[in-house]
Formats: structure tokens, C-alpha cells, sequence
């Protein structure tokens, strides 16, 4: 029987040219083993500067190699959200991890896609079994033993504060289903070394079929991303989280939601445009039918990314998130805005400020730049063909004293009579809950003015970490409420230009793998 199609990533950090050979190495073994299909998914991370760097060369030798895919990773750091986002970027329906610098006899895949032939969902290599071997220079005793004895250290706590039976937890090769994966990475938020420790614990909680087999190490030289000083204090904050997690019940299989649970969970997604990583998140849960409505910044770098994919989702309602701190503004490129108003982008501090907090209307000037600015970023976007349902604001700058009061006709006569107000007192106790306050103070002008708007409910980072707790009260929910997001597919932030970064980033993966969660 032909072999089953094989998608291998490898993660690779500060690798520079060595990952030539490895790559090499690989497809030359599949080429001449492998029957079915297969490709290559290198996820490139680490700093930025090292990332293009290596990108680079794998792009001057492998661009139009269909066999291989080149994935840049940033944010958020670690190896698991490396091969966590690169994961998107496969298509086959076994998935395997190795290591950069290669270490293990690639007879592995052979034996593991047996096992999986037999019925096992999850195929690890084991270091520990009497059958697995180590072949390395003299040289490399010292450094190899001290690896050694930390890995037994490692996997000795493992099992006692998990019941974990596997003997060897972090060997660098594992082979996997699809199926298997993606439940793996729907679960995943330990970005870092001990995310190998979530693969057992999910299959523990879901009953899944592990088989160890052994392997045989080949060393030959001593580099190595792990450094075991700095990651013992990681190890145990991630440790700690991951038996946090577990006694939440995490790992436990969970109803999925029922489809009228579905419809009233009306979530939107905040930010569209603002980079392509946060656009291709964004588009995937929106054909999942997951997200029922995206927030578009008309003066954003990236808008028109995937934009035409996006407006073909069934049934998927667009708005305007109006946005005053983010970028350049349209009417600054125009020349429009008055000295006093918003003749540059303002800090979304500036703004709070000048309003006193919440206790005084903008000033007269300011609004009237502002009105325009609304007025020149809703017709933008509908000039493109996008029929707009709402808008919202990016950091919520709608809700400052005299803003919605003084946009409101102006959003009606267009057609744009649906807003958001940030009315979740869920965020009592959180630095966001100024924002309620803020939506005290408007709701007034948007009941006068005939804006509707919907209950709404501000999620925050423990939801997206503790998911199926997070779907427990979101199956509650018994009216159609706004559920905010700013998912993206990987952390890409940083390599936008200054005027258009934003500081919220790597977590978006989290919000993206919670809300894909969801979908399946």
C-alpha cells in the first residue's frame, strides 16, 4: 500500500545556512523512502534580524521548490508556537516534528507510519527504551550527559504531577494525525520547551493512542537553541500553568456549542488590515463561521489583503473600525485637518486626557476633524464595494465625550446606524473597565441619536487560555451578544512600520487558536 501524504516541520531557530543541509538531508531520505507525497515546512524564528537572515537563504535555494515551505515565525516566542503557526501552513494528513540539526535516524517515519497504520494517533520517539541507541563524538560526553540527566529529571516530574506514563516526553521527533494536530494545537498556549508535555496530557484527557518506538541519536556536534540554566525557571512557571490547566479540566473532551448557541454569539473581530497575519485569522474563522462580523481600518497598510475573500463569506457583516491612533489618518494625507485638531495621529492616552478622563467633551476643533475623518474612512471603504452594517472604533476612541453625538448623523445618512458600547461589567476590577465608564457617558447620545447596539462581552486573556471553560459560558449565553476578538495566525507585527505597530501581538495567537477551537 502507497504511504499516506507526510507534512514535516521543523522549527528552526538562529539556524542560519546549517538548515541547507537539513532541509538537504530530508528531502533527499523522502525522495528515496517516502511513496506518498510530502513537503517540508521550515518555520524560521527567533529575532527578527535572524529570521530575514535565514529566510533568505532557504528563499535563494528552495523558492521554487514546491517541496518545501518557508514559514517566517515571530511572536509569540518558543518552539511550540513556532511549530504552532506553521502548522497552518501544512496540508497533509500526517504531520511530524524533528529538530533542526536532524539528531535522529529518519527510519522513524517508516515505523511511525506503521503505528499509525495500527491505530495510533500519536507516535513519539523514546530516548529511554533498551532498544534506542546514541552514536556521538567523545567530545560531547560531558555536554550530552548533562542534557541527559536533566531530561530524566524533567520527565521524572512530569509523571508525578501528571500521570504521564511516557518515559521520554521531549525527544525532538514525533509523528502524528492530522486530526490528532489540529486538536493538539487547539489546545496549545505553552509556547516554549514544555509544550511537548500538552501532546500528552490531550491525549491522556482524550484517551488517544500513544505508541513509543525507539530511535537512534546521531550527535556530531554540540549546538543546541536550549540553554538548561535560564530554562529551569520557565520550566516551572510552565509546568505550574499546565497543572493549572489540568485541574480546570482542560484537557477533558467538551460539548462542542449547539448551532442557536452559535447564533447568538455574535463575534467580532477587531482590526482587519492592520497585517496580514491578523487579516489571514480573521478570514479562516470567518469561513469557519465562527466570527460573524470583521472590523475594517480604512486607512490601514494591509486592507485590501484577502479583502475580496473576506466579502465572499457567506452571510459575514463588515464595518468601519474607525481609527484615530493607528497610522496615517486620511485626512492628514489630504491636508484636511486643522492644526488643533487632529493635524497628526494621537496616542489613545492623548485623547483620554484631553476629554479629562471621560468628564469633558472633546473640543470643538478636534470634533470636527474627527467628523470628518469618520466621514472620509466610511466612504473609503464603501467606494470599494463593501456594504458596511456598523462601525466600531479601534481602542475605542468612539466613546470619548462629544464623538458620537457629533458622528451620528453623519453615520445614519450614510448608513451606518449600528455601534458598539462597551458595557461588560465582567471587566470591573481590569484596567478596560475605563471603558465602561466611557460607554456610560455615550450610551445617552447614542439612544438619542437612534444608534442600536448589542449586549456585549470583553473576553480576556484567561478565556483564551482556559477554553473549555471559556465555551462552558459561552454555551449560556441567550441573546445575540457582541463577543470582541483580535485574532491573527502568528505575531507579525513588528515588521510594520513604527507609525503602524501596535503593542498587542503575539497574544492574537492565543485569541485565533481559542476561537478556531470553537469551530471545530
Amino acid at each position: 500500500m502507497a504511504d499516506p501524504s507526510l507534512s514535516i516541520i521543523i522549527p528552526a531557530k538562529s539556524s542560519g545556512g546549517f538548515i541547507l543541509n537539513t532541509v538537504d538531508v530530508l528531502l533527499n531520505y523522502l525522495q528515496q523512502h517516502w511513496h506518498g507525497q510530502f513537503e517540508v515546512v521550515v518555520s524560521v524564528n527567533g529575532a527578527l534580524a535572524q529570521v530575514q537572515e535565514t529566510q533568505a537563504i532557504l528563499l535563494a535555494k528552495y523558492a521554487q521548490d514546491a517541496r518545501v515551505v518557508i514559514h517566517q515565525h515571530l511572536a509569540p516566542k518558543g518552539k511550540g508556537a513556532a511549530l504552532q503557526s506553521a502548522f497552518l501552513s501544512t496540508k497533509y494528513e500526517l504531520v511530524s516534528f524533528i529538530d533542526a540539526d536532524l539528531p535522529f535516524d529518519l527510519a522513524f517515519l517508516g515505523l511511525a507510519k506503521d503505528a499509525v497504520n495500527e491505530g495510533a494517533q500519536l507516535v513519539v520517539g523514546n530516548r529511554r527504551l533498551s532498544e534506542s541507541r546514541v552514536h556521538l563524538p567523545t567530545k560531547l560526553l560531558p555536554s550530552f550527559f548533562k542534557r541527559h540527566v536533566f531530561g530524566l529529571l524533567y520527565n521524572s516530574a512530569v509523571r508525578l504531577l501528571f500521570g504521564i506514563k511516557q518515559t521520554d516526553t521531549q525527544c525532538g521527533i514525533k509523528l502524528m494525525t492530522r486530526a490528532f494536530a489540529t486538536e493538539f494545537f487547539c489546545h496549545l498556549t505553552c509556547h516554549g520547551f514544555s509544550y511537548d508535555v500538552e501532546l500528552f496530557l490531550l491525549a491522556k484527557g482524550h484517551d488517544k493512542k500513544v505508541t513509543s518506538i525507539p530511535v537512534t541519536l546521531m550527535h556530531e556536534h554540540g549546538q543546541s537553541t536550549l540553554r538548561l540554566g535560564g530554562e529551569l525557571i520557565r520550566t516551572v512557571k510552565a509546568l505550574a500553568h499546565l497543572k493549572h490547566k489540568e485541574n480546570k479540566g482542560e484537557y477533558q473532551p467538551r460539548p462542542v456549542l449547539t448551532a442557536p448557541q452559535n447564533e447568538y454569539l455574535q463575534l467580532t473581530s477587531d482590526d482587519w488590515g492592520i497585517s496580514p497575519a491578523v487579516n489571514e485569522g480573521m478570514l479562516r474563522l470567518a469561513q469557519l463561521g465562527v466570527v460573524k462580523r470583521v472590523s475594517i481600518m480604512a486607512n490601514s497598510l494591509h486592507k485590501d489583503y484577502l479583502l475580496d475573500e473576506l466579502k465572499a463569506v457567506p452571510g459575514i457583516k463588515l464595518g468601519l473600525h474607525f481609527n484615530l491612533t493607528n497610522g496615517v489618518l486620511l485626512g492628514q494625507t489630504s491636508g484636511h485637518h486643522h492644526v488643533d485638531g487632529l493635524a497628526n495621529t494621537m496616542p489613545l492616552l492623548t485623547l483620554i486626557k484631553r476629554s479629562w478622563f471621560g468628564c469633558r467633551t472633546l473640543s470643538k476643533a478636534l470634533l470636527k476633524d474627527i467628523e470628518h475623518e469618520f466621514t472620509l474612512q466610511v466612504t473609503a471603504l464603501q467606494q470599494q464595494g463593501i456594504a458596511l452594517s456598523y462601525f466600531d472604533s479601534h481602542h475605542h476612541v468612539h466613546l470619548l465625550p462629544g464623538i458620537i453625538a457629533r458622528i451620528a448623523p453623519q453615520a445614519k445618512a450614510l448608513g451606518v446606524g449600528h455601534t458598539r458600547l462597551v458595557l461588560d461589567w465582567g471587566l470591573l476590577g481590569k484596567p478596560q473597565f475605563l471603558l465602561c465608564w466611557f460607554s456610560i457617558r455615550a450610551k445617552a447620545a447614542v439612544e438619542q441619536a437612534g444608534l442600536s447596539y448589542l449586549p456585549f462581552k470583553y473576553p480576556g486573556r484567561k478565556q483564551f487560555i482556559l477554553r473549555n471553560k471559556w465555551q462552558g459560558q459561552l454555551a449560556k449565553v441567550a441573546v445575540p451578544t457582541e463577543i470582541i476578538c483580535h485574532p491573527a495566525t502568528k505575531g507579525d507585527l513588528q515588521l510594520l512600520p513604527a507609525e503602524y505597530t501596535d503593542h498587542y501581538d503575539g497574544a492574537r495567537v492565543d485569541e485565533f487558536w481559542a476561537l478556531y477551537n470553537l469551530g471545530r
